[in-house]
């Protein structure tokens, strides 16, 4: 009998034959703990207490129940209750936040002027469950679309969420924001979701291996697209003190440089794809392979009911609008939260919107590291941090440029410096090509601090002149101030040109 992976993708496997019954964990690891904290339920627990007939009978039902349905078949009770298990309990714990979608839509065409927090904090939960649905089912659409399709269907469902926030807040000409949304998102895979993998990977087993192939072709593009990201930011910095440029000219000359840069970026990015996908394809798909053979869970995907086409298209296009809905109505409350709330810009962009444009992928990462799957969760954690880098970023600058709105490259400095250091830190923990729970909770340290650090990170003095005119309460107080913000602002040059030096002293030595 075929697996009824091979039923969808046209490929032969041998048959699976069902579990023994065992009462030991089945574990594919050789550095399992020997009296683990918390016991993994075994592959041959669903057949436990079975005779042999008895095991085979019920593998061959489970079977059935796992092979896909027609294409065109539409039941959307049954597609509601396989979209809510989802693919792992993590995932489907998130589903409910559901109830949020639609509260966050009726409180914003009712009462989003008398409320605005409960509108914002509504429609931030409802980024999770919207996040979850698309990655769901835009990956029931995947496989069942030829290799190339799905590829891109991959690629499209893990950058639109964040690329929907992003341009969203471009066009409220929000930059501040952006930028640090973009910095942020990359934050947020490099320690919280790598070091939440490798602290959730450290508990199930003792030492976790990484391949080869991960630690040197993403640790490599990883280190790239930073330096090309932060470039324009230092180029910045190094030319506005001259008193021939000035900070005007400085501000039109990273814009140019900014969008010259993109386009590069754009342009590594699709080597980057053409790498992986086509003249190395080999070994990409080789550590796929393995994670899939490391799947302690693996046995469950060939038991989990299937939607059919016309429902994960469905269901994909429906996520999609979700998503579009919340991250529209969250958005359009941002300069309440942070006019309002005390929020500053970079705790707004670095912690909070990070964490809701890509919860389902994060969601997903964890599930494999507990699942023994270090391998496909880094690949996923840093190719996510390289697809903002080389994709995100310069599609957004991209966008303002046609649009004729001044979105730049250039990072406040403590973002990109905490992106810098990050980028350091993770790859000297992978180094080895190992990984553990202590070095886990080392990276959610380093993010605790630049969280901690980007809450307390004050606004600019003029931080009200640039959010969106809805937020008209700031409008009247400028002909006061005018002295004191030019005084600040010449103090915080002079304080950036001081700090510019002693790091350039530090590094010359």
């Amino acid at each position: 009998m075929s697996d009824p992976v091979d039923l969808e993708t046209g490929g032969s496997k041998s048959e699976p034959s069902p579990p023994v019954r065992s009462d030991t964990v089945n574990t594919t690891s050789g550095a399992a703990w020997k009296n683990p904290v918390f016991r993994r339920k075994p592959r041959d627990s669903t057949f436990a207490g079975l005779s042999s007939e008895e095991a085979a009978e019920k593998h061959e039902r489970k079977l059935a129940q796992g092979v896909p349905p027609k294409h065109h078949r539409f039941d959307p009770f049954k597609a509601a209750r396989i979209t809510m298990k989802s693919t792992s309990k993590i995932s489907a714990w998130s589903n409910i936040l559901f109830p949020t979608i639609p509260a966050g839509i009726a409180l914003w065409y009712t009462q989003r002027d008398e409320h605005p927090l409960a509108v914002f904090i509504l429609n931030f939960l409802a980024m999770i469950p919207a996040g979850n649905l698309l990655s769901f089912a835009s990956g029931e659409l995947q496989a069942k679309l030829p290799k190339t399709l799905g590829a891109s269907l991959e690629i499209f469902t893990g950058a639109v969420v964040e690329l929907v926030v992003c341009i969203i807040l471009l066009f409220q000409k929000q930059y501040d924001v952006v930028r640090a949304a973009l910095l942020g998102s990359m934050l947020a895979n490099l320690l919280l979701v790598t070091g939440a993998c490798f602290f959730t990977g450290g508990i199930a087993y003792r030492e976790q291996d990484i391949a080869e192939y991960v630690t040197e072709v993403s640790g490599a593009a990883l280190l790239v697209s930073a330096i090309g990201v932060l470039l324009p930011s230092q180029f910045y910095q190094a030319i506005y003190p001259r008193v021939d440029i000035g900070e005007h000219l400085a501000s039109i000359k990273v814009v140019q440089v900014s969008r010259i840069v993109s386009i590069g970026l754009l342009i590594s990015y699709a080597c980057f794809l053409f790498f992986q996908l086509k003249t190395h394809n080999t070994s990409f798909h080789h550590v796929l392979e393995t994670a899939e053979e490391n799947d302690v869970d693996g046995h469950k995907e060939q038991y989990r009911r299937k939607l059919s086409l016309l429902e994960a298209l469905i269901l994909t296009l429906l996520g999609l609008t979700f998503v579009c809905f919340a991250a529209y109505f969250m958005v359009q409350k941002i300069p309440y939260i942070v006019e309002h709330r005390g929020i500053s810009d970079p705790f707004m962009g670095l912690i909070l919107v990070p964490l809701v444009e890509k919860a389902a992928e994060h969601l997903s990462a964890l599930d494999e590291a507990w699942d023994n799957q270090l391998d496909l969760a880094l690949s996923h954690c840093l190719g996510a941090t390289i697809q903002t880098a080389l994709l995100v970023a310069p599609i957004v600058v991209i966008v303002g440029w046609i649009a004729g709105l001044d979105m730049d490259l250039n990072f406040e400095y403590f973002m990109a410096f905490s992106l810098l250091l990050s980028v350091l830190v993770v790859g000297n923990f992978v180094r080895d090509r190992k990984t553990n729970w202590l070095e886990g909770s080392f990276l959610l340290m380093v993010y605790f601090v630049v969280a901690v650090s980007a809450f307390y990170y004050p606004n600019p003095e003029n931080h009200a002149n640039k959010v969106d005119s809805t937020v008209t309460e700031t409008e009247g107080a400028g002909g006061e101030g005018e002295g004191a913000t030019e005084t600040l602002s010449t103090l915080a040059e002079a304080a950036t040109s001081a700090a510019v030096e002693h790091v350039k002293r530090m590094i010359i030595g």
